[in-house]
């Protein structure tokens, strides 16, 4: 049967309370929050970049073939990322996450997430506890000698009203070509996912400290189906790990892939809200004296 939010609620607290080993999965949704747009859909792309209407789709600018046609564009489009991310302040749900991996009966933790904004490390997640599967607009890699660097003090100048953004474009200091955020995109054979491999690795070490009897809790918030990279991550270790539950925290989509909404499941935590209203209530019951 169908539960209600608010047991779904007590349910998650019940069970945080029991953790050993937190994973916590994040999508665009956690982004949200803290004033980021995520960009599903031509719409929600166009309020943002109002003078691509017509002309350019999301999948259109996030695809290496983009910065070949319309260097200017591609660089407009991500140099406006790059700005909104490094200045925007990760919410409070990040802190309230610290709080939860941090609780006595934990033993380890990890994050996945598919956002390329690095807030996770910049709220104080420290780097060998992130694995960003679509990598990271805060590094940059070169589209003719593959040197990656980091983006710390790159900045590009870009025209607000149009994005297109002004000479000279982010350049190579090894060879002089231009630069491309270190970020999995569209129809891209061409990124260097070494970073991110790195990463993976650190999430294996986390899995292989895994131990018999442990209750093993996936935390997801706010990942969507139209990307669904994190939800499958989500899911396999549900129906993998013995004693693992999944905490699925989405105003929208609840279902269980391959599954009615009703059928298996045990394990299984949904909450139909925000991310950050979601964890504030968590916390509230969580650390209620």
């Amino acid at each position: 049967m169908q539960q209600t939010t608010q047991e779904g609620f007590t349910l998650a607290v019940n069970i945080l309370k029991k953790a050993n080993r937190i994973l916590i999965t994040a999508g665009a949704g956690m982004g949200v929050d803290s004033g980021l747009p995520d960009f599903r859909g031509s719409s929600g792309f166009w309020k943002t970049y109002k003078n691509f209407r017509g002309k350019f789709e999301f999948t259109d600018c996030a695809n290496p073939a983009f910065l070949r046609e319309h260097p200017n564009y591609f660089w407009g489009f991500y140099g406006h990322r790059l700005h909104l991310y490094r200045d925007t302040e990760p919410h409070e749900g990040f802190k309230i996450l610290q709080e939860i991996v941090n609780l006595p009966n934990v033993k380890d933790y990890f994050v996945i997430t598919s956002n390329v904004d690095g807030h996770f490390q910049k709220a104080g997640f420290p780097a060998n506890k992130v694995h960003e599967v679509h990598g990271s607009i805060n590094h940059l890699q070169c589209t003719r000698c593959n040197t990656l660097t980091s983006a710390e003090k790159t900045t590009v100048k870009y025209d607000p009203e149009t994005f297109e953004a002004f000479p000279p474009l982010p350049q190579c200091t090894s060879c002089k070509n231009i630069l491309r955020p270190n970020i999995l995109m569209f129809n891209d054979g061409e990124w260097d996912h070494q970073r991110s491999h790195d990463q993976e690795t650190e999430f294996y070490k986390f899995k292989n400290k895994f131990e018999e009897g442990d209750t093993v809790v996936v935390l997801e918030i706010g990942a969507g189906e139209a990307v669904a990279t994190i939800r499958y991550i989500s899911e396999s270790h549900r129906r993998q790990i013995k004693n693992c539950w999944l905490i699925r925290i989405n105003p929208r989509d609840l279902k269980l892939s391959g599954y009615t909404f009703n059928d298996d499941q045990e394990r299984y935590i949904p909450i139909k809200e925000t991310g950050l209203k979601a964890l504030t209530e968590i916390k509230q019951e969580l650390f209620k004296e």
